[in-house]
């Protein structure tokens, strides 16, 4: 009896326990998967593996349950069996933890100095730490040759490589592979990047001579003008002209006319030996004298034999800055067709008639031929072309419309429950992998079911991205959201500024990515620097803890809206300048302003930085879009282009 009540009892035990680790109820909600895998990650990452593992076998086949086991996995990658590591890397190759996965494998599998096996398992890459890696293990397998030629590859750029890259480079320089040949061609690139430390670093096993040649190269990146002038310098040798080459292109930057000149008394010498160098330096300071407004622009750059498309381009932009329309004209004629019949300056070959026809009426009506063709465009030249002929600017959307089928049978593939589960979860670097690796494989058709799924979820940035990678630009209610709406006319009303414009301005910075991060370290919607955030903030007496506060929506947005004002006061009310002016800089665009007065379109051409030529003729575009979409009615593009007045006036 007793052992018969043990065992029973042993039974209840065994069956509860069962209950309490087997998973839940295949009625657990989403919800519920959710909230159990945020705990199950919490333990993971807090060494609670017990715990974590309890929690994962009730989450069934929640989709994020290969989440878990990856970080598992990785965190514990030097004691994981490898077939585990294999197995999973192959489970889920439809997801980007596979590679993940196999790039940290790999780099174990460098740490342990198991270089055969580094070897088999090595795919192609661009990943720098893992082909140090392999260079290393070429070399450690007696593979030479081509671990030669991938460690000269990894030691000829313009930066300090990595130091995982050194054992390579070690053998390779045993090997006598590294001569000075290499060290000068790597001195240059490392020059072209202005790291003359690097460059001083490169040559310290070199002659004297050499030596002092680098040191000479340092100081024409300082101080061109007046090295360029120095006797040692007028010698006939590949390393002295070269630097003399590098020093009137960096003194073109600063000032093209007095590069031309020098370069004018000793271009012969160069030709004989550098005849391509000769030719990229002539259309190279051409170039930069059409960016510096030099009078002479238009004369060098009608030199140029053979011109590629910058300089044709800019044939065109200088004669329409100097206001030479038949030369604008003339060298538009001149562009091959391609080119020529682009809307771009199909619109300036309009706009040219346009300007001419008071002398000659008769030209009237071609612009507006050419002006009528343009209209139904719905682009910035497409608005201006519209408004110029009276015509409505063309703001039909080309909705996409998929029944719930249809757009089921792109939500259940597997890669895209995953993103939105990982959206859902504000885990959006994670999200924005899996939506990328998984639309990667997407059809034209797919990516428009995706684009509306991602739009209809909230996921603003991935659809309008998605939707621009299918080459469908006409649903209007994917690619120009309105998101944010009520802070966004909260803080247009505090600044007195068009709520229309910020929508324009946070669509062209960030397409609605809240958590945006630029290489120059802009954050966020409004894609704030931190040191003008902190400037505003003072200001407007906004409390910023960190620049992890400026990816707060509510503060971003206030920033940008108050920095928008500011920009505005300082370019007296003119939104095109302090258009340009949010995104260059207020005092580049002062250098930017013409030297008599100057229709706006014309200014916005003229603008040397294509960055920034490009962000304006969005940004007006896109405000013209969203003045449609907040109330239905439509401002003049033109009246949010005021004529562009001269520097004088504007200092005066």
């Amino acid at each position: 009896m007793f052992n018969h009540a043990l065992k029973i009892m042993l039974s209840l035990l065994i069956v509860s326990l069962l209950a309490f680790v087997s998973p839940v109820s295949a009625n657990m909600s989403i919800e519920q998967q959710r909230e159990i895998f945020t705990k199950a990650e919490r333990a993971l990452k807090k060494g609670h593996y017990r715990t974590y593992k309890r929690l994962k076998k009730q989450l069934g086949n929640y989709p994020l349950k290969p989440y878990l086991e990856f970080q598992y996995i990785r965190k514990r990658i030097s004691r994981t069996p490898e077939d585990k590591i294999k197995a999973f890397i192959e489970e889920n190759r439809s997801s980007p933890l596979s590679g993940r996965l196999h790039y940290s494998w790999l780099r174990n599998l460098a740490k342990k100095k198991k270089w055969k096996k580094f070897l088999d398992e090595y795919k192609p890459t661009r990943n720098t730490k893992l082909r140090c890696h392999r260079a290393q293990a070429l070399y450690e397998t007696n593979q030479l040759e081509e671990a030669d030629e991938l460690a000269k590859s990894l030691w000829l750029v313009g930066k300090s490589q990595l130091r995982l890259c050194d054992p390579a480079f070690k053998a390779w320089t045993k090997r006598g592979k590294l001569n000075d040949e290499l060290r000068w061609e790597r001195i240059g690139l490392a020059m072209n990047k202005g790291n003359v430390s690097l460059a001083k670093f490169i040559a310290k096993p070199m002659s004297k001579s050499d030596r002092d040649w680098v040191k000479r190269w340092g100081d024409m990146r300082r101080r061109p003008a007046e090295n360029l002038l120095r006797k040692v310098y007028q010698v006939d040798r590949a390393i002295p002209n070269k630097i003399v080459r590098y020093g009137v292109k960096r003194l073109a930057r600063r000032d093209a006319d007095a590069a031309h000149d020098y370069w004018e008394t000793v271009r012969d010498r160069h030709v004989k030996t550098a005849k391509d160098d000769v030719y990229k330096l002539d259309q190279y300071i051409a170039l930069q004298g059409s960016y510096q407004k030099h009078p002479s622009a238009l004369e060098w750059l009608s030199e140029i034999e053979d011109p590629n498309e910058k300089v044709r381009t800019w044939r065109i932009r200088v004669a329409l800055g100097q206001q030479d329309w038949w030369s604008a004209l003339t060298w538009i004629e001149a562009l091959p067709s391609e080119e020529r019949n682009s809307e771009l300056w199909r619109y300036w070959r309009g706009r040219i008639l346009e300007l001419q026809s008071e002398s000659l009426p008769v030209l009237a009506t071609a612009a507006e031929r050419i002006f009528a063709s343009l209209s139904d465009s719905r682009s910035y030249h497409g608005f201006l072309s519209a408004e110029k002929i009276g015509a409505d600017v063309n703001l039909k959307s080309d909705s996409l419309i998929f029944s719930d089928a249809q757009l089921k049978s792109v939500e259940q593939i597997p890669g895209i429950t995953r993103a939105r589960e990982l959206f859902l979860l504000r885990k959006k670097v994670d999200a924005r992998r899996e939506w990328h690796f998984i639309t990667k494989q997407f059809d034209a058709n797919q990516l428009k079911k995706a684009s509306v799924l991602a739009n209809k979820w909230g996921w603003h940035d991935r659809a309008i991205a998605t939707v621009a990678k299918a080459s469908h630009y006409g649903d209007l209610k994917v690619r120009f959201p309105v998101a944010y709406k009520d802070i966004i006319l909260d803080q247009a009303e505090d600044n007195n500024i068009d709520p229309a414009w910020v929508y324009g301005i946070m669509r062209q910075e960030s397409i609605f990515m809240s958590d945006a991060r630029s290489g120059a370290g802009a954050l966020g919607l409004m894609q704030i620097m931190p040191r003008t955030g902190r400037f505003t903030a003072r200001a407007k007496k906004i409390r910023i803890r960190s620049n992890k506060d400026l990816l707060n929506v509510n503060k971003n947005i206030r920033l940008g809206a108050a920095y928008l004002r500011h920009m505005l006061d300082e370019n007296n009310g003119n939104s095109v300048l302090a258009t340009a002016s949010y995104n260059a800089g207020p005092y580049r665009v002062k250098q930017w302003l013409p030297n008599k007065n100057m229709p706006s379109d014309i200014w916005v051409e003229t603008i040397p930085y294509n960055e920034t030529r490009n962000y304006v003729r969005r940004v007006m575009s896109y405000t013209l879009i969203y003045d449609h979409k907040l109330d239905g009615k439509i401002r003049s593009i033109r009246s949010r282009m005021p004529e562009i007045k001269s520097r004088s006036s504007v200092d005066s």
